[in-house]
């Protein structure tokens, strides 16, 4: 059974879904992704919170997306972790993917 990841941004255009593509090929892992903006291409909902094993938020300190979460989801016993990402990368840049990659290694094994 795979581990379900869920990773959370703001508008769910650049740095979640760029995360999310790490994990396409993975036996180990199935990612999603979502943005707390009303706006965002895929809204957060209580079912996407449901069905992760762990959560990954990408700025807490920068978007405020840990607070969103806890104010508006159940997240009783869900594993959650702020990868203080900053919103400066578009979706694929090579950047991105190196800083997620090492924001994600004390969670994940890739």
């Amino acid at each position: 059974m795979k581990t379900k990841l869920l990773f959370v941004c703001s508008g769910n255009r650049d740095r979640s879904p760029t995360a999310e593509d790490l994990f396409k090929n993975s036996d180990t892992y199935e990612a999603k992704s979502a943005g707390t903006h009303d706006s965002a291409t895929q809204k957060i909902t209580q079912d996407l919170v449901s069905w992760s094993d762990i959560i990954f938020v990408m700025s807490e300190r920068l978007d405020g997306h840990l607070s969103f979460l806890g104010e508006t989801f159940d997240l009783t016993g869900k594993e959650v972790h702020d990868l203080d990402i900053p919103d400066e990368y578009d979706r694929g840049d090579p950047a991105l993917v190196a800083i997620i990659r090492e924001k994600l290694r004390p969670y994940i094994h890739f």
